[in-house]
């Protein structure tokens, strides 16, 4: 999918554990009204296990066939989208979804929230499968990212495996320091705490908020997908 110099592009990027199809809901209204969009497949959660410098590699080829893109990550997806839009030509905004806006030393282990705040706690929610795979548990993964969809049983079915080295590590540039930003706070999220994600948006030049359990693409679709266009249409205003 290629995009001329005058169209923006949306391009997504999806969080831990996710897939491209837990952004199906907003791509599909998206594109229904005229968007263009591309949805980036993580390495970190495919068979191959890359790193997160894998995944921001994989993110800067999507941005490199769009001259003219808004990049909009969500949780985990922050770190290594903050890495690959650094010094980009084509990217116009980047947008944290609940999403880790990470600076270069740090990572997604070492985010704390409030004491006794709803956020992922790892050692009842997720599980090492083998030495290259951590999984989030699905009865967990029900509760802590999906408590308000409408299927959490098929978006936990989508879930995948991921490599357990991108929990510590960093990004190699930052994006946000040099390419405008909005954050968008879900402030019902159980995954990614609340408190966390306040702190984290004073480092954008714009803040939003939704409703939202941490899985908003799902849960709040036609929220998120204005969102996403209104911040398209104002890039020339």
């Amino acid at each position: 999918m290629t995009a001329d110099e005058k169209t923006p592009a949306v391009v997504l990027v999806h969080g831990a554990w996710n897939a491209p199809w837990h952004w199906h809901e907003v791509e599909s209204r998206l594109t229904s009204r005229g968007v263009l969009v591309e949805t980036v497949d993580l390495p970190s959660c495919r068979a191959e296990r890359g790193d997160l410098h894998d995944d921001a590699a994989a993110i800067r080829a999507a941005l490199d066939r769009h001259p003219n893109s808004v990049l909009v990550a969500h949780s985990y997806g922050g770190i290594p989208v903050t890495e690959a839009a650094a010094g980009h030509p084509g990217v116009r905004r980047l947008v944290y979804l609940s999403a880790y806006m990470a600076d270069e030393s740090e990572n997604l282990g070492g985010f704390e929230p409030a004491a006794d705040e709803p956020n992922i706690h790892p050692a009842v929610d997720l599980e090492m499968v083998d030495a290259n795979t951590l999984v989030m548990r699905p009865e967990r993964a029900r509760d802590v990212l999906f408590h308000d969809c409408p299927d959490p049983q098929a978006a936990v079915e989508h879930l995948r495996g991921m490599n357990p080295v991108v929990l510590g590590q960093t990004p190699r540039a930052v994006a946000w320091r040099g390419i405008p930003s909005t954050y968008v706070i879900t402030t019902d999220d159980r995954a990614t705490a609340v408190s966390v994600q306040r702190e984290l948006s004073r480092r954008a030049d714009d803040v939003a908020e939704i409703a939202s359990g941490h899985s908003s693409f799902l849960a709040r679709p036609d929220e998120v997908s204005r969102l996403i266009e209104r911040i398209v249409g104002a890039l020339d205003q």
